[in-house]
């Protein structure tokens, strides 16, 4: 347990540099073991929170000083909309002061572990979904959320809660959510003589096949798990089986292959991704490919729209769900709120995460385009920001978490190395693949025995 630990720190404290970010109101598909996980942590109930599960209406009996620290996109403005929800917040609660913080993502995990781990730190943080909550967890840094979640009546998204268990309980829940798009060049599309966008796997490689025979280059994306994991989970393949008591490696098996062959089968057979792609170690580098006008496809968020519109205000593109394999599945990123294991007013602050990620509290979100992670949210302020955000709203059913393991970026690392040996023409993806299988399977030794 201690080296687990020690190799958990390790990983959450370089989190910040390999994870990725990372609607619709039903759950992606899961197995049975899955959805009976689900379904247990959705009714347990500890006594440690009974006392603390409020509602809003009862919420004027709290009392205490809390801080919370979420990324800086959130604080750097003129007039932040989060200080102005903690203001409100305040007022309906006088005896609860709010301190709102923000930092960039790879501070902000190092900073709340470090002070977490010496019994202090923020009493609300804000978590990439992509492994941080379970890393936390594992450590004992965040505290189970169940009762409270039970209590608060909130229909979270099942892709973005599920992103928050660890051994059978949820130790954060949604605050706002992004997947993935198929963004496209309009004019490429037309030239190489295809009426739509593609649909289908079959469809999107007879693109590609068509556009690189004419000189363009097919599809970009950033060399991340953030991309890889959708051609896996639209074959029905988690990487990493965590429904059973010790995760189980399934990337080699026959779904895994194929999936894994389609995505590296792309280069392979067309040279579809860019050369560039080979440094795009940053969203800002992957965009460019794109941006110039000469790549058919690119694979990213909601955040790479006004990128993209700003970056090239001639370039006519349009985006739209990204391409489905055996079924329907996107890889899940963005953010979640959890509780600090040291708070002092832990009542307070899950009050106040309650009310960040009620409706009252949706403005927050909505006024960046931002997703929240529930079903009933009005859509109706992001999709007056960018109507084309329909996309990432739809794909909410089928979105789904990274593999909840504790040290997640290391797999997503991992996968990615796998990729690059086959896009830097080391090895066949077969032989890439079979390497991976082996490493995963030696992480799941060192980290579950």
């Amino acid at each position: 347990m201690k080296k687990t630990l020690a190799l958990t720190m390790a990983a959450v404290l370089a989190a910040g540099s390999l994870a990725g970010c990372g609607g619709g109101s039903k759950a992606p598909e899961t197995t049975a073991a899955t959805q009976a996980e689900t379904k247990a942590a959705a009714e347990t109930t500890t006594a440690a929170g009974t006392s603390a599960e409020t509602s809003q209406a009862a919420a004027s009996d709290l009392s205490g000083d809390i801080t919370v620290l979420v990324n800086n996109a959130f604080t750097n403005s003129n007039d932040p909309a989060i200080n102005r929800a903690a203001d409100e917040f305040m007022k309906i609660n006088p005896n609860v002061k709010v301190t709102i913080e923000g930092l960039s993502g790879s501070e902000l995990i190092s900073k709340y572990t470090t002070s977490a781990m010496a019994g202090a730190g923020p009493d609300v943080v804000a978590l990439d979904n992509a492994g941080w909550p379970i890393d936390l967890a594992a450590m004992g840094l965040i505290i189970p959320l169940d009762d409270k979640i039970k209590a608060s009546g909130y229909d979270y998204l099942q892709g973005p809660l599920d992103s928050g268990m660890y051994q059978g309980q949820y130790y954060s829940v949604p605050w706002y959510f992004n997947n993935t798009g198929l963004y496209y060049n309009k004019t490429i599309l037309e030239d190489i003589g295809v009426a739509n966008p593609p649909a289908t796997w079959e469809e999107l490689e007879d693109c590609i096949k068509k556009a690189t025979e004419k000189g363009y280059e097919g599809l970009a994306t950033r060399l991340d798990g953030y991309a890889i994991f959708n051609f896996f989970f639209q074959n029905d393949n988690p990487v990493i089986d965590t429904t059973g008591d010790k995760p189980v490696v399934t990337v080699n098996n026959e779904s895994g292959k194929e999936a894994f062959n389609f995505y590296a089968g792309l280069h392979t057979k067309y040279k579809a991704f860019p050369e560039s792609m080979k440094e795009a170690t940053s969203w800002d580098k992957a965009y460019t490919p794109f941006v110039q006008g000469n790549c058919l496809f690119f694979i990213c968020g909601d955040w790479a729209y006004k990128n993209i519109a700003t970056g090239n205000p001639d370039l006519q593109f349009g985006l739209v769900p990204m391409p489905k394999g055996k079924k329907e599945a996107v890889c899940l990123g963005g953010y979640n709120l959890a509780i600090n294991a040291n708070s002092k007013a832990p009542d307070a602050a899950w009050a106040f995460v309650e009310y960040l990620t009620g409706k009252e509290g949706d403005f927050v979100l909505t006024e960046q385009g931002r997703i929240p992670g529930r079903t009933d949210v009005d859509y109706a302020p992001i999709l007056e920001i960018n109507p084309d955000y329909q996309v990432f709203i739809d794909e909410a059913a089928f979105t789904t978490p990274r593999p909840r393991v504790v040290n997640a970026a290391s797999v997503d690392e991992k996968v990615v190395d796998a990729f690059k040996k086959v896009f830097f023409d080391m090895m066949t993806p077969d032989e890439a693949l079979a390497e991976l299988e082996a490493e995963l399977n030696a992480f799941v030794e060192e980290n579950y025995n």
